[in-house]
């Protein structure tokens, strides 16, 4: 089958939504770092028309003002289906990814809200690496890979995937650039569904301190310092659960707080702070203290 021809920018924009599986136009306009807001509806409504992406739109009064939200449909994941990079390396999108996108259509409200919030959190990151340098030359900046950058077999990252348990919605890599050097943090993170029962919640907690106590990323990386674990819950009540668990996690673990490990680092906040704030913003509360990443 003939695909209908697109040019090199809506290409662009089909990456874009198998990257972060569900934008918004706003979105779509800032990750492409584009300027012109009719060029990029008049990009998208012909991708609709080529059934490369589908929408959705409410003509409701109350939700006309909110930005419509895109997805692949057939003709974009078939196109992405036949892509090859251009790089010489002859990466391919995988399969199994693609297979998920036909899917789009009936995902959650829930998966839907969640994509949208990992999308802003990715433009914060970029947002916070342009303006982060100082008059004295010291510099942060932020590096992220998505759940669906890492679940291609052929990325470095893909031990991620292949966890038994855990699946973060982002891995970042924080980079601080000082006069005597630099300091690379690394982070997961992982925003837990409204849906998700209490039993699920502290399966997955503990999940996540095993794997920093257990000495699996040193052995997946090489790299004897453990990220610092980022999780969101949908609740205050979730949270205030979590910090309890953890605290007893920790006690039953190493039995006195002077014998955990400096370098252990689980941090909770609410989706509604991530929201409301950013994910760089000093929200995440570990051990009595709000700090940012």
């Amino acid at each position: 089958m003939e695909l209908p021809h697109i040019t090199d920018k809506q290409q662009e924009i089909l990456k874009l939504l198998y990257k972060y599986r569900f934008l918004n136009r706003i979105q779509i306009q800032q990750l492409m770092n584009h300027k012109d807001k009719k060029r990029i509806i008049a990009w998208l409504k012909d991708l609709r028309e080529k059934q490369c992406a589908e929408w959705i739109y409410s003509t409701n009064f109350l939700e006309k003002t909110k930005p419509a939200i895109y997805y692949l449909s057939l003709n974009g994941i078939r196109f992405l289906r036949a892509f090859v990079w251009s790089d010489g390396s002859g990466r391919v999108y995988p399969i199994e990814g693609l297979r998920k996108r036909y899917k789009e259509k009936g995902r959650s409200r829930t998966f839907i809200d969640r994509s949208l919030l990992i999308a802003d959190c990715c433009l914060t990151l970029e947002r916070a690496s342009c303006t982060s340098k100082s008059d004295a030359g010291n510099s942060v900046s932020y590096a992220y890979i998505t759940e669906s950058d890492y679940a291609d077999p052929d990325h470095a990252h893909h031990f991620l995937a292949e966890h038994e348990s855990l699946r973060p919605n982002l891995y970042i890599i924080k980079t601080d650039r000082k006069s005597n050097g630099k300091v690379t943090t690394n982070y997961l993170l992982e925003i837990f569904d409204s849906t998700l029962p209490d039993y699920r919640l502290r399966f997955r907690l503990k999940a996540y301190f095993k794997y920093l106590i257990e000495g699996d990323w040193e052995a997946e990386t090489g790299d004897d310092n453990p990220p610092v674990i980022l999780l969101v819950y949908p609740k205050l009540a979730d949270l205030i659960n979590a910090k309890r668990r953890i605290r007893k996690l920790l006690l039953d673990e190493y039995y006195e707080a002077a014998d955990m490990p400096k370098n252990l680092h689980i941090r909770f906040t609410t989706t509604e702070q991530l929201q409301q704030q950013s994910i760089t913003a000093p929200i995440w509360e570990e051990r009595k203290r709000q700090i940012s990443i």
